[in-house]
């Protein structure tokens, strides 16, 4: 039983943010991707004893992504991202100016991710959000390692082609603004 209790202890050490962030990407509200988590920890306890702990990762988000879909299915309804509810990352004082510019890349790096294909935004976001491995993201998303890497590759390509039409844009409209000044 104090082994059960320890492993639990450290799962919802290790997984719980992660979760948190991966349900937060299907419903769209911390609060409710925060139930959503706590209904797989609450699952987890009940399972625990029987687990494959080596499977625990891929279990934990399959166990998230459903219950989420469920959520989803439950609300049917339009929730407009408020990607600055969601808290990414902590730093030690940043500059004002930073952190605006910090909230905005998030908010484009999220719509942008946002607008990828269903499955090359799962595999990113379980790989650069939830940071699983390769092997844990195939298990999830019940397909090959290989595929995996396809998916993962195919999504940076496309994340980094529209950051730089993004950034060429940008730079543009900054040009035509300085012309103007002149």
């Amino acid at each position: 039983m104090h082994d059960d209790h320890r492993l639990f202890l450290d799962a919802l050490e290790r997984y719980e943010r992660p979760l948190i962030r991966y349900a937060f990407g299907h419903t769209h509200d911390l609060e409710e991707a925060r139930d959503v988590v706590q209904d797989v920890f609450l699952k987890l306890s009940q399972h625990i004893a029987t687990l494959d702990t080596e499977r625990l990762a891929p279990w934990l988000f399959t166990v998230c992504k459903n219950r989420s879909l469920d959520h989803q299915r439950k609300q049917s309804r339009l929730v407009v991202i408020e990607t600055d509810t969601l808290d990414l990352e902590t730093s030690a004082g940043p500059l004002p100016g930073d952190e605006l510019q910090s909230r905005e890349t998030s908010a484009t790096l999220h719509s942008l991710i946002a607008d990828l294909p269903t499955r090359q935004r799962e595999a990113v976001q379980l790989k650069f959000i939830s940071d699983l491995d390769y092997k844990e993201i195939s298990q999830v998303m019940k397909t090959s390692i290989g595929n995996v890497g396809y998916l993962i590759h195919h999504g940076v390509q496309a994340l980094r082609s529209k950051w730089q039409e993004l950034e060429a844009g940008t730079a543009a409209a900054t040009d035509l603004a300085l012309n103007a000044q002149h």
